[in-house]
């Protein structure tokens, strides 16, 4: 038996228009949802354009149709950077987001003031209760009791990243900086949620080094209970320099304690993990290298013990250009894999892809 792409399909495509970052759910109701931001194109790479809002495209047939993208939720105060959607078992979907925020600086005479980015602001959450059609307005989270809280920090506190329920609890993991200016490295870190994601508290750092940084992380229990928490890493202090690669942290007491971090030699950044119902867990990761921009994936044993060895799937390698990838998966009804991702076309507007992965 193999895995095998035996489909591409486009979900959201608009000139003018620059969309990324996707995440996918499948509803309480059974529909698809792939929530992505989106802000005019400039023409290039911008992912912290300071009108990023949210938008969503519907499938209803299992992914072979898609509607025309609709507002989920924008952050007053700027725009959206990082974030994930999560469907939990109390009939939500539970939407997470960092920011940019937009501030007035004082200018000439006439003008009075203008407007500054900057790059970290306070991360916030969104909730909808009726299938994705509507979303509360944005609730900040607290702010960590030994990171930098908002700028200068770039997302510190929350950032794209998976989320687990285990025993009454949302565990929602990301990374934070406490280093003056908001400096790299920054460690791993954990919120922990009692009443499904109503309120946070802090659960402590998991992954931590002199060197290495942190970020983006995808979260799975195994059949036997280990929490596994792949992140996006690198050692040094220029990732052009020091390519990305993943590294893994574990925990076998409900998150309790952590192992050490530990470097894998799997290249790509970021990872996602999806529990299959065979107990099966698939792994997907973005590439950005000369011939495979796109992602690969891997379908792994319960245990994910195979993280390393087992065989890599082309998902895509076509993208126009390397600001693209970043995939999130979900299964279908048939046992299919739908792996979705950001991609730049032809004529280099960025959209959002869908890929099926088959067993034969």
């Amino acid at each position: 038996m193999s895995w095998n792409v035996t489909d591409h399909v486009t979900i959201y495509r608009e000139k003018g228009w620059y969309a990324a970052h996707p995440n996918l759910v499948r509803t309480p109701s059974g529909d698809l949802l792939v929530l992505f931001h989106r802000a005019t194109d400039l023409g290039y790479s911008h992912h912290r354009h300071p009108l990023f809002d949210m938008r969503s495209c519907r499938s209803t047939d299992e992914g072979q149709t898609w509607s025309e993208a609709k507002f989920v939720v924008s952050d007053p105060l700027g725009g959206v950077l990082d974030h994930g959607a999560h469907t939990l078992s109390d009939g939500s979907i539970f939407l997470h987001c960092s920011n940019v925020e937009l501030h007035p600086e004082q200018c000439d005479p006439i003008d009075k003031f203008k407007w500054r980015i900057n790059n970290g602001g306070k991360p916030f959450w969104s909730r909808s209760m009726d299938d994705g059609h509507t979303w509360s307005e944005p609730t900040r989270f607290p702010p960590l009791p030994d990171a930098l809280w908002g700028a200068p920090a770039t997302h510190s506190g929350i950032c794209r990243s998976g989320m687990l329920e285990c025993d009454g609890r949302l565990l929602l993991p990301s990374k934070a900086t406490h280093r003056d200016e908001g400096r790299k490295p920054y460690f791993g870190m954990m919120r922990v949620s009692h009443d499904s994601g109503s309120t946070w508290e802090y659960g402590g750092r998991i992954a931590e080094d002199d060197v290495a940084h942190f970020s983006e992380p995808a979260i799975v229990q195994t059949e036997s209970g280990r929490i596994l928490v792949l992140f996006r890493c690198y050692k040094g202090p220029d990732p052009d320099r020091y390519p990305w690669f993943i590294s893994k942290v574990y925990s076998d007491d409900g998150g309790e304690t952590w192992s050490e971090w530990q470097e894998t030699t799997i290249r790509g950044c970021p990872a996602h993990l999806l529990k299959l119902s065979d107990g099966r867990i698939l792994f997907t990761v973005g590439t950005r290298w000369e011939g495979q921009y796109g992602c690969k994936a891997k379908v792994l044993n319960p245990a994910a013990s195979d993280l390393e060895d087992a065989l890599d799937i082309i998902v895509r390698s076509d993208s126009n250009n390397s600001d693209c990838g970043y995939p999130w998966s979900v299964e279908l009804n048939d046992g299919r894999l739908l792996v979705v991702y950001y991609f730049v076309y032809e004529n280099d507007t960025v959209g959002i892809e869908g890929t099926i992965l088959e067993e034969t």
